[in-house]
């Protein structure tokens, strides 16, 4: 049997160009994919590389064992989810093209059984049929994983920087700032508020954050409770802090809830808290 697969093999890795181009037929016009027709060249000629290298990583799993092949297939499908998500390649279109190759590839086994002049049974050819699905099941198993693996570490990255976006500390003076928060804050977008809002101040030097909630149509306890630690947590690092722009609703949920803004410094607007602060600082210049 080592002898008919290696013969197997041979064919396999012999046939790999007219392989490539039977796979390539299947391929749709497709903005952006890898797998589309109209892809650059130098893509064109990656994406027969890797079909190559994907063949001949079937091919060799008909002779190894499984963990031997599983060693092999991981390292390969690792290199291949990150270079598909780098384009706009989906997995439905992956899992597509994995179904395509498959197809060809059970044919072209049945094309050397019919072709080789060897003593070939049925369970010949069910066992390598057999194993040639379960690498092909491998294949997709860590595929599927790499790829969502690196999908939802771009979103987290993404997700943070939004974050981070969503609450900048602008520099207004080189001793006060302006924090502006904008929307809806729950317990995720708090806590990145905290933390950024943290560093930022600490990275510029400035002593004064002005925190502009004009942009905030809701004030729960939860929130409430965030800002309160905030600006406890600013105190310790030598920042003093006011709140402006709370909305008159904003204001009566919190009278409602009973949430006592009393112990923070607040103004009605940020033309008037800046106001104020230019003045105190006009003073202090002629003192």
């Amino acid at each position: 049997m080592k002898n008919k697969t290696e013969e197997l093999y041979h064919f396999l890795i012999d046939n790999i160009p007219s392989f490539t181009e039977d796979w390539l037929q299947f391929q749709e016009i497709k903005t952006g994919s890898h797998y589309s027709p109209d892809a650059p060249p130098e893509i064109m000629e990656k994406i027969k590389e890797q079909t190559g290298m994907y063949v001949t990583l079937i091919a060799e799993s008909l002779l190894q064992d499984e963990e031997k092949m599983k060693k092999s297939i991981a390292e390969w499908t690792m290199q291949t989810a990150s270079d598909r998500a780098k384009s706009d390649t989906s997995l439905t279109e992956v899992t597509r093209n994995g179904g395509y190759f498959r197809s060809i590839l059970i044919d072209y086994v049945e094309k050397f059984a019919t072709q080789a002049d060897l003593d070939l049974s049925v369970e010949d050819l069910f066992l390598w049929v057999k194993k040639v699905n379960r690498t092909f099941d491998y294949v997709m198993e860590t595929f599927t994983d790499n790829f969502l693996k690196i999908l939802l570490s771009r979103l987290s990255s993404q997700s943070m920087l939004i974050n981070e976006l969503s609450a900048p500390v602008i520099t207004l003076t080189e001793d006060v700032g302006l924090l502006p928060i904008i929307g809806d804050i729950d317990t995720s977008r708090a806590k990145s508020i905290l933390e950024t809002t943290l560093q930022q101040s600490a990275d510029s030097g400035i002593s004064y954050l002005i925190i502009d909630l004009s942009g905030v149509v809701m004030v729960d306890t939860m929130v409430a409770h965030q800002i309160f630690q905030l600006i406890e947590s600013l105190k310790l690092i030598g920042v003093e802090t006011a709140l402006t722009g709370i909305r008159p609703e904003v204001a009566m949920t919190a009278v409602q809830l009973g949430i006592d803004f009393s112990e923070i410094k607040t103004e009605s607007s940020l033309e008037r808290v800046i106001l104020t602060l230019a003045k105190k600082l006009d003073k202090n210049m002629k003192l």
